[in-house]
């Protein structure tokens, strides 16, 4: 029988668990004043409250009761085997889960300087104003990768492969220079950054079989140039180099302004060597920083090119010229045609430089010139939505829309090596990007949805299967595009772990992390660390809208996924 109260007026005293250390310690009752109680202060002691937590699991294993369990049981001297948390299980019965591989490359900072950016960079999103002033073969049948967000297409027409071959010409003896650090440079060239051009070890390299044979028998600018190029690509992991790249650079913008002063305007201009210079020069920038210079150079060739073909004069120094001339203007084109696709800006070269019939898979581009024309056109379609988000309600915007996606279905991309497999697999690899690109700027896809899933593991395999192979060359815009649409709140498993090696990421955020360590780790034509910078700030950013309500005012606006999320983040960025 529980003992009677002293006095029954007083209402019943209750125990706590609230008091300071020393209290519970001396077992008297602590009154709970703050900083220090009353007991604390009359005896001297310091007064310090904290909390222990106790599992019920080490008690039971101990075979001690846990807290008052059984003490006010009739039955307690029967332990009740149902509040027991303990499970026993068999040693077969246990798995164990594998620890996933960590390396250097894994981790994705977030600093308290990125949060704090979030709120300008949410600011830019919802600018309509422009920021920048410069495997198909396996998956075709993927229901998940194949439905049309278009309301004009009902289903994809199927394409097929067909193969085209261009002879590589011979080069000649490499010369000697009065250097040897110049002659070490020149074979660094040739050996190390021209096979990385292409994505093909069929076709050579026009860096090799165009440029490097014109600068030894007919411009020393040009060979200068080229050895700023190498010094510039290999100071990326020799610091020694960085003095000698940027002495043979400045060599080269001295001996361009020397003409451009000196000699007629015109004939500098039709001279091929200047636009092979600003070519070198423009790939020199977005190897060293990748900031706007690069867009001035390329501002610069287009103002080149348009008093070239003004003057239409005919160049007298032969085919092998005009064939330079060709890939220059080439180089400036794409570079302008990718480098939108990110950052959604206004055209610097017009849709011209493209053939929408050119079905010919080149090696340096890694695709056709109509994957290139329909890119052009995709893009120009984004800018007009970007500036006029209404546009999308229109039936001709979603003909054209629809129209550009079902030419992306029946593209041909001819490889006429049958052995040029790697070829072949770069062409649908770009091929499979732009069509993600076109939903995600033109129809409205989100990361979220089976279409763009299903699109970016089919871009990864492929990604993948060339790296595997050692390629290079043309993964950067692929991988940056599959990158940007990954959905924050699932970590996409995009292949089998027993398919891949062990040092291969199954899953798609650690693949691409791993990708572009690879991509920097071979020193590919690219400035991979500041892809990899807007690739991070893209997923901080979406992570940090699904915790916010950011997402929902974007959307009031009508921007799409690509506009909100993307364009923001990509000026000055080279993606080629």
């Amino acid at each position: 029988m529980p003992r009677k109260r002293v006095n029954p007026q007083e209402p019943p005293r209750k125990r706590n668990r609230t008091g300071c250390n020393k209290c519970r310690s001396r077992k008297v009752r602590c009154d709970e004043q703050k900083p220090i109680c009353g007991q604390c202060s009359a005896k001297g002691f310091d007064c310090e409250t904290s909390i222990k937590l106790k599992w019920e699991q080490d008690y039971t294993s101990a075979g001690r009761a846990f807290g008052r369990a059984g003490l006010w049981s009739k039955r307690a001297a029967e332990k009740s085997d149902a509040s027991s948390p303990c499970i026993h299980v068999t040693e077969d019965e246990v798995s164990w889960i594998q620890i996933p591989l960590i390396t250097s490359y894994s981790f994705v900072n977030a600093t308290v300087g990125n949060v704090e950016q979030l709120t300008t960079l949410e600011n830019l999103a919802l600018e309509a104003t422009p920021v920048l002033d410069v495997v198909r073969i396996n998956d075709r049948d993927d229901t998940s990768s194949t439905a049309s967000l278009s309301p004009w297409l009902s289903a994809r027409q199927p394409a097929f492969l067909p193969r085209q071959h261009s002879v590589p010409s011979a080069l000649p003896m490499l010369p000697d220079l009065p250097s040897p650090m110049h002659s070490n440079l020149l074979s660094y060239y040739l050996e190390k950054i021209c096979p990385i051009t292409v994505p093909s070890s069929v076709n050579k390299s026009p860096f090799a079989n165009l440029i490097l044979p014109f600068s030894i028998t007919s411009s020393p600018a040009v060979l200068e140039a080229l050895l700023a190029l190498a010094a510039c690509h290999r100071s990326k992991k020799d610091i020694a180099f960085r003095a000698t790249s940027l002495r043979l650079g400045d060599n080269v913008l001295r001996t361009l302004r020397g003409r451009l002063g000196t000699e007629d305007p015109l004939k500098v201009a039709m001279d091929p060597e200047t636009l092979v210079i600003m070519m070198i020069l423009c790939q020199y920038e977005i190897i060293n920083e990748c900031d706007k210079r690069w867009v001035v150079h390329l501002k610069g060739a287009r103002d080149l090119i348009r008093v070239r073909r003004n003057a239409q004069l005919h160049l007298t120094a032969g085919q092998s010229s005009n064939e330079l001339v060709e890939f220059s203007e080439k180089y400036f084109a794409f570079q302008d045609v990718i480098g939108r696709t990110a950052c959604g800006e206004e055209p610097i070269f017009g849709s011209d430089f493209w053939t929408s019939q050119g079905e010919d898979t080149d090696a340096w581009l890694g695709c056709s010139a109509g994957l290139v024309s329909i890119l052009c056109e995709i893009t120009e379609l984004s800018r007009q939505h970007r500036s006029r988000p209404g546009i999308c309600l229109l039936p001709d915007f979603q003909y054209q829309a629809a129209s550009l996606e079902r030419r992306l279905c029946s593209l041909r991309q001819r490889v006429f090596d049958e052995e040029d497999d790697l070829l072949q697999l770069s062409a649908e690899l770009k091929r499979l990007a732009a069509e993600l690109y076109l939903h995600c700027a033109l129809n409205g896809a989100t990361p979220a949805m089976p279409l763009v899933i299903g699109h970016i593991q089919q871009i990864l395999r492929l990604v993948s299967v060339l790296l595997e192979h050692g390629v290079l060359a043309g993964l950067s815009w692929p991988l940056f595009v599959a990158a940007v649409e990954l959905d924050p709140m699932e970590d996409l498993e995009w292949a089998e772990r027993q398919d891949l090696p062990d040092d291969v990421p199954n899953y798609a955020r650690p693949f691409v992390l791993y990708t572009l360590d690879r991509l920097g780790g071979s020193n590919a034509i690219a400035n991979i660390a500041k892809t990899r910078s807007v690739i991070e700030r893209v997923w901080l950013i979406r992570s940090h809208d699904e915790i916010s309500d950011s997402q929902a005012d974007g959307l009031e606006k009508g921007q799409n996924d690509w506009e909100r999320y993307v364009a923001p983040l990509c000026g000055g960025l080279s993606l080629a």
